[in-house]
């Protein structure tokens, strides 16, 4: 398994050799830590002055890839040019225009607030659960309650999703004291998949950063591609990464680096404009 700094040796040989780059990254606990709730991870202006340094490179993709809902990417990373990928991927923003695929939102929204409905009758009164309504997925948050109890309420949910959904149209997803109920669209795999299709992205170099399952269901596509698959912290095993890198500081230390490595490339190497 490679280390953060042989990947970004790896990355500047290939832009030296002339290759594009398509950069995934997820956001909570990639760029940023995890927090309480979804509502506090909020970016800082050096988050938000890199990522509009990126985007402002003529031969990267820079791509911000979610589970959040796409309104609360707009609303935490206001960066023109910036292509956002919410809800796993349903939910895109690219070139001023918004795409929704892979679901019919009128056939998917009644399920969802039917769960939703289920889950705030089971938590109600609970402490340390946190219930959010993404529009085309809704998830449950248990890692501030009691672990027993977390424990039982979450089991009791997904016993209660999996009798009201269809398995051949929703997902039901597991992670570190959470669950969540999403349209089978909802693959960050079959996201990064069809993103490399819209880019035209044959001969590119893929990187993809995140830190959990859900991401790594995406790792397998950008290995298959050539590409970089990065894990971030230690929550998950991650047995599909390439390398490893401990923090979200330590993403952004990479990310300043290689833009760094890139307008020393730019002085020397036209294709490498930096737009503005």
């Amino acid at each position: 398994m490679m280390i953060g700094s042989e990947v970004l040796a790896n990355t500047r040989r290939q832009l030296r050799a002339g290759r594009h780059l398509v950069l995934f990254l997820d956001y909570d606990g990639t760029l940023v830590p995890i927090a309480r709730t979804p509502d506090e991870a909020r970016p800082d202006g050096t988050l938000l002055t890199l990522l509009n340094d990126l985007t402002h490179v003529s031969a990267i993709h820079t791509i911000i890839l979610s589970g959040r809902p796409l309104s609360s990417l707009q609303a935490m990373l206001p960066i023109p040019g910036l292509i956002l990928a919410g809800t796993y991927g349903m939910e895109v923003q690219w070139g001023g225009k918004l795409m929704t695929r892979g679901v019919t939102p009128a056939q998917i929204r009644p399920v969802i607030a039917q769960v939703k409905a289920e889950w705030e009758r089971l938590t109600d009164k609970r402490n340390g659960f946190l219930l959010e309504d993404k529009g085309l997925a809704v998830a449950l948050h248990a890692r501030w309650a009691d672990p027993a109890e977390a424990d039982v309420v979450l089991n009791t949910a997904r016993v209660a999703a999996t009798q009201t959904v269809s398995a051949d149209n929703f997902r039901i997803l597991g992670g570190d004291r959470f669950l969540e109920v999403a349209p089978a669209a909802a693959h960050k795999g079959h996201t990064v998949e069809w993103l490399l299709d819209q880019i035209h992205a044959a001969g590119a170099l893929l990187v993809y950063f995140g830190d959990d399952d859900k991401d790594e269901e995406a790792f397998a596509v950008i290995r298959q591609g050539g590409g970089i698959a990065v894990g971030v912290g230690q929550r998950y095993e991650l047995a599909q990464a390439d390398a490893r890198i401990a923090s979200p500081e330590i993403v952004r230390d990479w990310l300043r680096r290689f833009y760094d490595d890139v307008c020393q490339i730019n002085s020397n190497v036209e294709r490498f404009r930096i737009v503005r």
